[in-house]
């Protein structure tokens, strides 16, 4: 054979490969539907970043995905071996509809039963999945949306927005593109990236839209990486009420360094309302909080001028423990000048921050009130020390407080101490 004839003979068999592939690849749809009310399945390759073995499924390094649509962390659990595809995607139709779609990776066998259309493209499996999501009632159409992103050499995510936006869908799968959407951006690139963001601001922002979408469309803003977060701070310092305090919280929720940048901003803007500022203090002080922002916290407590941002305070000093919050805890707990209900609290954070039974007792002991003696008394028994019990009964024999000694010594006596029920013996006896 001449070097011509080879030539040509390799074009011929791409050709003819080329045409074998073609009704996989463009008619997918028809070929399920071809197959009429019977259980089909195709397959293709899973992106780079996906493997797993049979019906879970891992994304990226931590997130494990059900056949079912369902997503969850990983939370530490072992799964060997982690195969890196193909995806198998069996979709059930059933009086000329589709009720059913599961997807596999690289499962061990097909079922009996079940038609095996072959071998499709990424591109043209996730084209036909994203349509069928859009046309599929209930949970068929949000079974075929996470089978879609796990296509390899396939750009889903103007899809996701398209199925987010549609209205004449039923909203658990508007909701589930628009969760799938917020993983896409992190893929993204920039211009992508910048594209999908605008759409989930123009959800968020778009008064006729329901508060349930436009809700879920702030909170991705938030946990994605790559989103446009400016455009959530500008919804956050704008004049809509609702979607202000919505995306507070959801900033208020997100450990994004330009998030808590805006939160510590917020906190220290004298014209922020009070109800967002309680959110502001949650938000800052949760698991990201620095010791800077504790005692930016810590500073600002005296100035509060609602009795929600005070409490919200005490509570993440309570949260967070460690020295210095602890302290500052008994300070305002013994504060004579505090209100009742706040010092009460502020004992129970103590104890939450770690107060010793000794400092808790000299609590109960300075309390100027019933309130506070039934927290120093609450927080002894969340203690639980041999000590604390030693304290406890002590209280039983010396309060003055009828109500307070009564709940006390109902207490004790569910305790199983033979200090208790000495006690009692000797109450008994009186």
């Amino acid at each position: 054979m001449t070097p011509r004839m080879r030539v040509h003979g390799a074009a011929l068999l791409a050709l003819v490969t080329a045409v074998a592939l073609l009704p996989a690849q463009s008619g997918l749809r028809g070929r399920v539907e071809g197959a009429g009310d019977a259980r089909v399945q195709f397959s293709y390759t899973a992106r780079a970043d996906v493997c797993g073995a049979g019906s879970w499924i891992q994304i990226g390094t931590s997130t494990y995905v059900s056949s079912g649509g369902g997503i969850g962390s990983s939370g530490g659990i072992e799964r060997t071996p982690c195969q890196r595809g193909p995806v198998v995607v069996r979709v059930t139709r059933a009086g000329g509809a589709v009720v059913g779609v599961d997807a596999e990776l690289a499962p061990e066998r097909t079922p009996e039963g079940v038609t095996d259309l072959g071998r499709v493209s990424g591109a043209a499996a996730a084209e036909y999945l994203l349509d069928l999501a859009a046309r599929a009632d209930g949970r068929p159409g949000r079974e075929a949306i996470m089978p879609a992103v796990l296509a390899d050499s396939a750009i889903v995510w103007p899809g996701l927005i398209a199925l987010a936006r549609n209205r004449a869908i039923s909203r658990s799968v508007r909701s589930s593109a628009m969760s799938w959407l917020g993983r896409e951006i992190d893929r993204a690139s920039g211009a992508d990236a910048r594209q999908a963001s605008a759409a989930l601001v123009g959800m968020a922002t778009d008064g006729d839209e329901t508060l349930p979408i436009r809700q879920q469309a702030v909170q991705v803003l938030a946990r994605s990486e790559r989103a446009d977060l400016a455009a959530l701070t500008r919804m956050a310092n704008g004049t809509d009420g609702w979607l202000r305090q919505a995306s507070v919280q959801a900033l208020a929720g997100s450990g994004d360094p330009r998030a808590l940048d805006f939160l510590r901003a917020a906190f220290q803007d004298p014209a922020l309302p009070e109800a967002l500022r309680t959110t502001v203090i949650r938000g800052l002080g949760r698991e990201y909080a620095t010791p800077k922002d504790l005692e930016l916290l810590r500073s600002r407590y005296a100035g509060m001028a609602t009795v929600s941002t005070r409490q919200a305070i005490i509570s993440v000093m309570g949260e967070h423990g460690g020295s210095a919050n602890l302290q500052w805890l008994l300070g305002i707990a013994a504060d004579p000048e505090t209100a009742s209900e706040q010092r009460a609290q502020a004992v129970e954070a103590a104890q939450r921050a770690g107060a010793t039974t000794e400092q808790l007792g000299r609590l109960y002991s300075g309390s100027p009130d019933r309130r506070g003696k039934e927290a120093a008394i609450n927080a002894l028994f969340k203690n639980g020390d041999r000590q604390a019990v030693d304290r406890l009964i002590m209280i039983a024999r010396t309060e003055t407080d009828p109500a307070v000694r009564r709940s006390l010594i109902s207490r004790l006596g569910r305790l199983e101490d033979e200090r208790v029920k000495e006690l009692l013996k000797e109450l008994v006896g009186q």
